[in-house]
């Protein structure tokens, strides 16, 4: 047994074992309060990481309107989540939703131009006290609770009249198409899960993208 100085001199083996003892309480007690997300990282891997069971995000549909010089966007987005997001939702981890939308300027000879991107964050949560689910607009602040995943889901797949960019950017002879998607964030899970998530195809969760032309 390797015996430490300090400024007294010696400590004896007991004093020594007691240290140690200590040390081994003070493991114990760290091994009890593992992150929630290291805990839930590897009750994953030892399940292997179940993919979902029914269709990934999917725009069903998404059409856009010019209102006083400024176009905006309206879509339904469908959102399923997998058993392992699923899973990871009700155990306290925070999901981030983004609605990733371009657009781009349509020449006939040379590649499409991106003109503007707009990211639009949505924060789901599970709250066990008031067993509610909340979504949180993180780009307004806007945030509300709902009884049901289905119906937190489904408002958050409703999309109105969201601001894309001003018409006087915009050449008014050309063409223009706009391209949508929706993408599960995995850069914003906490930093076991994330490493899980990277492999597991139940974390991959992202919808085709969809494209439409802006007209007015």
């Amino acid at each position: 047994m390797q015996v430490e100085h300090t400024s007294g001199g010696r400590l004896t083996e007991p004093a020594a074992a007691i240290r140690a003892s200590g040390d081994v309480a003070a493991g114990a007690v760290r091994d009890r309060v593992l992150p929630r997300a290291l805990l839930l990282a590897l009750l994953l891997v030892a399940a292997g990481s179940a993919a979902a069971k029914g269709k990934p995000f999917e725009i069903r549909e998404a059409s856009s309107r010019l209102s006083d010089g400024v176009w905006f966007a309206t879509a339904r987005v469908d959102y399923q989540l997998s058993d392992d997001a699923l899973e990871a939702l009700e155990n306290g981890i925070a999901l981030t939703i983004q609605l990733q939308i371009e657009v781009t300027r349509v020449r006939r000879f040379w590649t499409d131009p991106k003109v503007a991107s707009l990211k639009q964050n949505y924060q789901l949560s599970y709250q066990p006290l008031s067993e509610r689910y909340v979504v949180k607009n993180l780009n307004s602040g806007e945030q509300n609770s709902f009884a049901t995943l289905f119906s937190a889901l489904n408002s958050m797949g409703r999309i109105v009249d969201l601001p894309l960019i001003d018409a006087s950017i915009l050449e008014p002879d050309a063409i223009y198409e706009l391209a949508m998607r929706a993408v599960l964030d995995q850069d914003t899970l906490p930093g076991p899960l994330r490493l899980i998530a990277f492999w597991s195809e139940g974390f991959r969760l992202v919808s085709d993208w969809y494209r439409w032309k802006l007209v007015d």
